[in-house]
């Protein structure tokens, strides 16, 4: 039996960050938080996820720059990332493309959207 794919959440807001750990508790994943970009990437190394969901808009380093660190680890380099940004961050969007998300949110976000993704992201068909 294979094990439930594991989802790291790096947000800085808790209400974001227990939502979308319950999100993906409900996709069948087995979930691990951090509210911080560092701790987020130590955490990836050390134990790497099928899927991370990263906010853009972190207090210690952008999401970005955690997607740019993670993807210089080789483990790391190509685990999907789902950005969660907000609507004044859009201009950034081809930013995390060249980084290759695998997708953005919008927040607030809608709880069934962001359950698809994660799907889609962990159970591709």
């Amino acid at each position: 039996m294979n094990p439930r794919p594991r989802v790291l959440v790096i947000d800085d807001e808790p209400d974001y960050l227990r939502i979308a750990a319950r999100i993906a508790s409900k996709a069948g994943c087995a979930v691990v938080t951090a509210p911080a970009a560092l701790p987020g990437v130590e955490l990836a190394e050390k134990s790497p996820p099928d899927l991370v969901l990263l906010d853009v808009g972190l207090p210690d380093i952008s999401g970005f720059e955690a997607a740019r660190r993670m993807r210089r680890i080789p483990a790391l380099a190509r685990v999907p990332i789902i950005f969660f940004t907000v609507r004044s961050e859009l201009d950034m969007v081809s930013e995390g493309l060249k980084l290759g998300a695998a997708g953005y949110v919008l927040k607030p976000f809608d709880p069934d959207e962001l359950l698809r993704r994660i799907k889609a992201a962990v159970f591709p068909a």
